[in-house]
């Protein structure tokens, strides 16, 4: 069955790592928006059932709980669904109040993936982030209240001046409120970002270590050992789930399951076709109204390439891909055409071919040092 994924690109304010496709929230600008995605939501494919639903950002919950209706009555209008999908949307401190979770819930939205970041007031300040750790903490509390049960969390690492402790308190704080699923990510100084700018400042240079590649390795191993100890399993490099509450929209995407997509920046994947939307929001309301389509650079993907994909996509999974189901879909033996790549990665310590817990088939996979060096890799595969 397909997924949707749906792109708001609005949020109160910047955060000072983002380089994502936002900006921020105009209520003006977004009505624009919601009229322009409903049509494009209106025109998609809608023959089989959605499977999985994710609205991301920016910020969704940026939007007016209006906003919020009008688009979520569109979609569930549009489109049917299996009886036991999941509909997620991303939400953010700050922009969380229990009348507009109460709307989510009863729309029909019935996970919520919440961007903590950190529960540290200085963290939260160098990040950029519009909320309190008290505001983090209540957001889980509201969400229950609005009769959530599926709640994901996100945390970054690898923050200038974080420590160990620091990290590991936001790993217990995080444990603590019972989200079901938690992602665990590396700061990245993208570039041109506020916060890169700040690093490139000498004055604070102190900030970063000259240990800072070992120590956030250590921090991310630190994440694995800590969460399983706490029954979460680690079933994607950067996630962490309780109670089978993976993903299910991500994983459809490592599994290079059929996923349609709408608003500015969505990449779809549709009949062996990659393609994505413009991302310039003006241009993307100035298409519909001209009555055209969004998309740019359409896609086909190759039998080569999908092989390609599938492997590396696969094996962002823990479990990795299984080496006899993947020949059978395929009509290819891994081990025969990477017999290379696999020797020299498995030498180095980088992946392994286990047999699998449930079957007489074997998997191949990352290793502990491999989930470190994982687009090492995937760059072999490519």
């Amino acid at each position: 069955m397909p997924g949707l994924y749906i792109h708001i690109p609005f949020c109160l304010k910047r955060c000072s790592y983002c380089d994502f496709i936002s900006g921020i929230y105009n209520p003006a600008l977004a009505d624009s928006y919601i009229s322009a995605l409903k049509i494009e939501i209106s025109r998609l494919p809608n023959k089989h059932p959605i499977s999985t639903l994710f609205i991301g950002g920016g910020t969704p919950t940026t939007l007016s709980t209006d906003q919020l209706h009008s688009l979520l009555n569109t979609v569930f209008q549009h489109f049917s669904f299996i009886e036991n999908y999941e509909a997620t949307i991303e939400a953010n401190p700050g922009t969380l109040d229990i009348k507009k979770l109460t709307l989510l819930r009863q729309a029909g939205i019935n996970r919520l993936s919440i961007g903590m970041q950190s529960f540290n007031d200085q963290e939260l300040a160098l990040l950029g982030r519009i909320h309190s750790s008290e505001e983090a903490r209540r957001s889980i509390e509201i969400g229950r209240e609005a009769g959530f049960t599926n709640i994901g969390i996100d945390l970054i690492y690898g923050l200038p001046g974080q420590t160990q402790d620091s990290w590991h308190y936001n790993l217990k704080t995080a444990v603590s409120l019972r989200p079901q699923h938690i992602s665990a990510y590396e700061l990245t100084f993208e570039k041109d970002t506020e916060l890169s700018l700040f690093m490139k400042n000498p004055a604070n240079a102190s900030l970063i270590s000259q240990d800072c590649e070992e120590e956030i390795i250590d921090m991310y191993y630190h994440a694995i050992d800590y969460l399983d100890s706490k029954g979460y399993a680690h079933y994607e490099i950067s996630n962490f789930a309780k109670n089978d509450k993976e993903c299910r929209h991500n994983l459809n995407y490592w599994d290079r399951g059929t996923c349609y997509a709408a608003g500015i920046g969505a990449h779809s994947f549709v009949d062996k076709v990659r393609s994505a939307n413009i991302s310039d929001i003006n241009k993307y309301i100035q298409t519909f109204s001209q009555g055209n389509l969004p998309f740019q650079d359409p896609r086909f993907i190759t039998d080569e390439e999908a092989f390609s994909e599938a492997l590396f996509l696969g094996m962002r999974k823990t479990r990795g891909v299984c080496i006899e189901s993947f020949a059978k879909r395929y009509k290819k033996n891994l081990l025969t055409i990477y017999v290379k790549e696999i020797k020299e990665l498995t030498a180095m310590g980088l992946i392994e071919i286990s047999a699998s817990e449930c079957s007489y088939e074997s998997e191949l996979r990352l290793t502990r040092r491999g989930l470190v060096l994982s687009n090492e890799v995937f760059e072999r595969f490519i």
